[in-house]
């Protein structure tokens, strides 16, 4: 039972991560607020989550695409990082919406990281929810620095008559 709750757990977590939820009505701030909250539990780091006031309405689907990159990005400082404190920020600039996941984690050197030859498509999966939005997604790290992930998208991207299933 000791082994399974705790596995358990890790794979509802996991399925939730690869769904495309729909925001239901809700802004941009309240899902960051959501998906911090729900990605957090269990875990003993400070996650703050910050919007600039002026913040657009953002469409559905863009939304919840940069959901889905904070999401990752959350897990990612969590799990190995090992994270203590992680700020996450939206905003917006001339037509753009931005989110920012800044951790205090161990840090890794770009380039070095496992990526999808070996099964792991975390941050290709968020870069290629920022090119298809018609934006952009740099990640800064270093070892022993922390990790900062920030995706710079169109407020309405390309993807934005998409639906959801």
């Amino acid at each position: 039972r000791k082994m399974v709750d705790p596995a358990a757990a890790e794979l509802r977590s996991s399925v939730w991560a690869l769904r495309a939820l729909p925001l239901h009505g809700k802004s941009l701030p309240d899902g960051l607020r959501d998906i911090a909250e729900h990605v957090g539990l269990g875990h003993e780091a400070e996650i703050e989550v910050s919007t600039e006031a002026d913040l657009p309405d953002v469409p559905e689907f863009v939304a919840g695409n940069l959901l889905l990159i904070v999401q990752e990005a959350l897990h990612n400082a969590l799990r190995h990082g090992r994270a203590r404190h992680i700020g996450v920020h939206a905003g917006s600039t001339g037509g753009l919406v931005t989110v920012k996941v800044k951790d205090d984690g161990g840090g890794f050197t770009p380039g070095t990281q496992a990526g999808p030859a070996q099964g792991h498509f975390g941050l290709a999966g968020m870069k290629e929810r920022a090119d298809r939005l018609g934006g952009h997604l740099s990640v800064e790290s270093a070892p022993g620095q922390g990790t900062t992930v920030y995706a710079c998208v169109p407020v309405h991207g390309e993807g934005e008559s998409q639906t959801w299933e």
